[in-house]
């Protein structure tokens, strides 16, 4: 009765295991023919277009793939992405992010890719695409446009939508960075009143161009001195509370660049009638918008822990906490 029993199990698994396999045998067909299909349909193009959108439809295939550092491979190293300049790693970076951070995920080409030629040999292709996230579908007319590289390959140079281009304040389709005005306070020069603290970014012309790209914090306390910060359009600050135990609360900035980027991060803490920088340095790309995460944080003795940018030995972008003395 025992070995009945181990035959029959043994039976009910190998027909789970071939109807899986099946089902998978059937899965991969299915897309080979879906793959055949869209090949002869772009067989009559010249065979450098028919390159590029093969660039395309592996770029997409990318998205669902769980190695998603995989991307990099198709973008330059500076992207225009959805209006925003940024790197092709910033890129990766941030969709690896919002991808990660969904329940679910899946991007689809509906119907063709359409291929122009510009004049100094880079190609628009332009498609519309299936973004379901979460399981709530949404079709965006999409467009990528490639440089080819020395190497001979075709790498992305700008990525964006139709939807997002009527959209005259929009960064991208993944992230959102808050600029602060005057909604932080707190007691900067521990003389036991709370001032304001007050961002004024540079003015922009009708245009919308930048006159200067100095930003400056000022205080409702008059005492305190100005802060300029070169480089900069916008910022977002922090009351870091008394992060080194002098007796007054500290702050920091994160950046906005006149190009949009985003991530330098400046620790200030009032001293001797002065303002001093503390720290300075590159904050993760997913921590540092809306909802920031404590980039700082106090560690003991005077020393505080900050959340920052390293290398992997590959020369990949990975997260680092850093032990830095204020004193």
């Amino acid at each position: 009765m025992k070995i009945s029993k181990s035959i029959f199990i043994i039976c009910v698994l190998s027909c789970i295991f071939f109807a899986c396999n099946n089902e998978q045998n059937k899965q991969q067909k299915e897309n080979e023919t879906e793959a055949d299909s869209i090949a002869k349909s772009y067989k009559l193009l010249p065979t450098e277009q028919q390159e590029v959108i093969s660039v395309v439809y592996r770029w997409n295939a990318a998205h669902d793939s769980m190695n998603l550092d995989s991307l990099a491979q198709f973008y330059n190293n500076t992207v225009l992405f959805f209006k925003k300049r940024t790197s092709g790693d910033a890129v990766v970076a941030t969709k690896k992010y919002k991808i990660t951070h969904a329940d679910s995920y899946r991007e689809r080409i509906i119907g063709h890719v359409g291929i122009f030629p510009s004049d100094t040999g880079d190609y628009k292709c332009e498609f519309l695409k299936l973004v379901t996230i979460n399981n709530k579908p949404s079709v965006f007319h999409s467009y990528l446009i490639f440089e080819k590289q020395m190497d001979d390959t075709w790498r992305i140079i700008v990525e964006s939508d139709k939807e997002a281009d009527t959209k005259p304040q929009f960064v991208s389709l993944f992230e959102e960075f808050e600029e602060s005005e005057n909604t932080s306070e707190g007691d900067f020069n521990g003389d036991g009143e709370k001032e304001e603290l007050i961002v004024i970014k540079p003015t922009q012309d009708t245009s919308g161009k930048y006159l200067s790209t100095n930003l400056k914090i000022s205080f409702t306390n008059l005492n305190l001195p100005e802060i300029e910060i070169a480089n900069a359009v916008g910022a977002n600050v922090l009351n870091e509370n008394d992060i080194d135990g002098d007796g007054a609360d500290d702050f920091s900035v994160v950046v906005k660049k006149p190009d949009g980027t985003v991530g330098d991060v400046i620790l200030y803490s009032f001293k001797r009638g002065q303002w001093k920088e503390l720290a300075r340095f590159k904050a993760p790309s997913n921590e540092v918008f809306a909802s920031r995460q404590n980039l700082i944080e106090f560690a003991g003795s005077g020393n505080i822990n900050i959340r920052t940018v390293g290398k992997t030995n590959d020369g990949r972008d990975t997260l680092v906490v850093k032990t830095l003395s204020t004193w």
